[in-house]
């Protein structure tokens, strides 16, 4: 979504928010419970201190902030209204759900169109131009994300919902064979492990249908090495294609410019122009030019907020995994664990989706009780 009208969305739900009523009843629940936003107020801090790293004007503080405003709304809101929240939270999860899936039916609309006036044959699906960004740009969205979202509606889906098996079935297979048109590596793998443990949890009462399903799954295999395009082989099983990979060459820029500014890194105000300089210098051109991230959430906050920015955002995901695991609220320790992931090979917190999605995710992990 874009980031202006997010924002206009966001402010005006905060705003209706706060007229409702029972002004005085959230602001207990607020003192009552404040300490549970000190991990996504961190986050933010992070923010705030790079937009104030050097200090240009009033202006650009609050630009380089807009996009991180949702990790004080959002908690507020929820923390603030949490009985609501207990009851109703599955219904975020459910809207994610089935956000996915229109977004990949229209996604997947457009590839059949191109493929239909360009008179393509049939195995020109799993083609270089029906995959990744190619296949997601006609709904504006990164596939990192997408996958993301993707595998947490398969957690979803394995541990929370109560629809008809036969449903929860056919949406697991269709965004199975979505993460593959994704070919996003980290989905498929945090996607491969939570199929693994679930089959797992239930082989002895459904050998029977694993091993159909394991049948499918090979014919599938089959299939995808038969047919699949160099781009899609060579980006999901070559080891030589990951060695070579640029991303991970570029890792060394990132780590580089921290070792310049080790304490409070190079901030939002000279991020681009030193990036960029340092792109040049290694002839990444094409990253000089999309003025890419350093893609890896850790090093991004290393370069942009030096150590201090490395040590927080390790002490903030130990302790939400230590959160989920003592709650037993499973469902929320793998969405945080994917969503860890997700951050070895992209910036997640860099764009307004990745933000708003952890603010969402951990703010009602926050406020529901511990399972027996």
């Amino acid at each position: 979504m874009y980031t202006n009208l997010n924002n206009i969305l966001l402010v005006s739900f905060f705003g209706l928010y706060i007229i409702e009523g029972r002004f005085l009843e959230k602001l207990e629940n607020l003192k009552k419970n404040y300490r549970l936003l000190i991990p996504l107020f961190l986050i933010f801090l992070l923010s705030l201190l790079a937009a104030l790293n050097p200090v240009e004007s009033i202006g650009t503080i609050f630009k380089h902030l807009e996009k991180n405003w949702g990790l004080l709304i959002i908690p507020i809101t929820i923390i603030s209204c949490k009985e609501e929240y207990e009851k109703i939270w599955r219904n975020l999860f459910t809207a994610l759900l089935w956000g996915c899936v229109i977004t990949l039916l229209i996604c997947y609309s457009n590839s059949i169109y191109e493929m239909i006036v360009g008179n393509e044959p049939l195995h020109y699906f799993w083609r270089y131009r029906h995959l990744n960004h190619q296949f997601t740009n006609i709904a504006d969205t990164h596939p990192a994300y997408l996958g993301l979202f993707i595998v947490t509606s398969i957690a979803y889906l394995f541990m929370e919902t109560a629809i008809k098996k036969w449903m929860k079935l056919i949406l697991v297979i269709f965004f199975l064979l979505s993460l593959m048109q994704l070919a996003t590596r980290m989905a498929i793998i945090s996607a491969a492990f939570l199929v693994f443990v679930f089959l797992c949890s239930k082989i002895k009462r459904h050998w029977k249908e694993i091993a159909i399903g394991a049948g499918v799954l090979l014919v599938v295999g089959v299939l995808f090495l038969n047919i699949a395009s160099s781009f899609m082989k060579e980006r999901l099983i070559s080891f030589e294609n990951l060695e070579n990979d640029e991303r991970i060459s570029r890792y060394k820029i990132s780590y580089d410019i921290f070792k310049e500014y080790p304490i409070f890194g190079i901030g939002y105000a000279n991020k681009d122009e030193i990036r960029i300089n340092k792109y040049l210098e290694h002839d990444f051109k094409v990253a000089a030019l999309e003025k890419y991230n350093a893609h890896n959430q850790f090093l991004e906050y290393l370069s942009v907020n030096g150590v201090i920015g490395g040590i927080i955002y390790l002490v903030v995901f130990g302790y939400l995994f230590f959160v989920a695991w003592n709650k037993k609220q499973y469902f929320f320790l793998c969405v945080i664990i994917f969503f860890f992931m997700a951050n070895i090979t992209e910036s997640m917190l860099v764009r307004i989706k990745g933000i708003e999605f952890l603010a969402i995710t951990v703010s009602l992990l926050f406020i529901l009780k511990k399972k027996k």
